[in-house]
């Protein structure tokens, strides 16, 4: 039984209400180890909605976002899940329209407001009150459980010691079942010290080089808006983007938004290059594309780096870089997950 059942059952609940069976789904991020994002814009939305409702108020739409604002790790959150984003969603997994939908427009004063689907927390006869403070309960709850696992990394950082202890945290964010995020900001810092010894000669003419050092830039947290973009690499100007996925639709997608610019790859793969770049380019084959499209677009694949070379990069970590590497890991993972807002 998971801890949203646990609570449902406390405040005699059913597990078959539609807001249960979307909290459980929801919260699954709590599981040390889960791949699952942690969804807190729709879960902070059904929190401020069940708050009001419990209050016997309502609050302007303003209002609502800046109260999910404040909550731990919400300081960049949007209004999307006021709008529209937990409704489709809502609807997508349940079938549901209209009044079962979670979010209901309303005014308070003139103004835009929002308040929960009475019906909705009344489904499958449940006692709305109840309902509501189930989800002010799973979502206090979950915050608690996901701040100790991210302490828990924390502490896992600063306890590495020896090229082997960083070997190990490598390996455990790059397993099968491990967050992207973490996937993303493990990748991040063993590539920015792969590159940090390099150094390139460049000016703007011949008899004007100079020797410049190569630095990898994040552009973003894993869930930001950067057009297809995770890191740069200057002064070369090369994108980088992580993925774990093999879809060669994803690939092409990422093509198109840079206009066609070639990116390197940073995929969270057992497969080496060659085989990653052979299995796109066949999958595309096969789907219909021509010859001509997907030769062009494989031209686009400046560079694809597997966990095969992720690993033999490690190698080469020096006990000098070890203090260096574990201030970045903390200061990326702290920022990823809004440590530091």
């Amino acid at each position: 039984m998971t801890f949203v059942e646990e609570i449902a059952k406390n405040y005699s609940v059913s597990t078959n209400n539609f807001l249960v069976k979307y909290l459980v789904r929801k919260t699954r991020a709590a599981e040390r180890g889960s791949k699952s994002r942690r969804s807190l814009g729709n879960l902070y939305t059904l929190f401020v909605l069940a708050d009001d409702y419990v209050n016997d108020r309502a609050s302007r739409h303003t209002d609502l976002l800046a109260r999910m604002q404040s909550l731990p790790f919400g300081a960049k959150l949007q209004n999307h899940p006021l709008d529209n984003r937990l409704n489709d969603e809502f609807s997508r997994q349940f079938g549901v329209t209209s009044d079962l939908l979670p979010v209901r427009a309303t005014l308070v004063d003139g103004q835009k407001a929002r308040i929960i689907s009475e019906d909705l927390l009344r489904q499958d006869g449940a006692n709305p009150k109840a309902v509501a403070r189930v989800v002010l309960d799973v979502v206090k709850t979950y915050i608690e459980l996901i701040t100790a696992n991210q302490s828990s990394v924390l502490e896992e950082i600063q306890a590495i010691e020896t090229p082997e202890d960083l070997a190990e945290f490598f390996d455990e964010a790059f397993s099968a079942n491990s967050d992207a995020r973490l996937f993303e900001i493990a990748s991040y810092v063993l590539l920015a010290e792969h590159y940090r010894s390099k150094m390139v000669l460049i000016g703007p003419s011949a008899d004007k080089l100079e020797l410049k050092p190569l630095a990898l830039f994040r552009t973003g947290r894993t869930n930001a808006n950067d057009g297809g973009i995770d890191f740069v690499l200057q002064p070369l100007g090369r994108f980088f983007q992580v993925t774990e996925t093999l879809n060669f639709r994803k690939y092409f997608l990422d093509f198109k938004k840079v206009n066609r610019y070639p990116i390197s790859f940073v995929i969270k793969t057992e497969n080496n290059a060659s085989h990653v770049k052979d299995f796109i380019k066949k999958e595309a084959l096969r789907s219909g594309y021509d010859n001509f499209t997907v030769a062009n677009y494989m031209k686009l694949f400046e560079e694809i780096i597997t966990l095969e070379n992720l690993r033999h990069f490690i190698r080469f970590i020096s006990d000098l870089s070890i203090e260096r590497i574990k201030i970045d890991l903390s200061l990326q993972f702290q920022l990823e997950y809004g440590l530091l807002d």
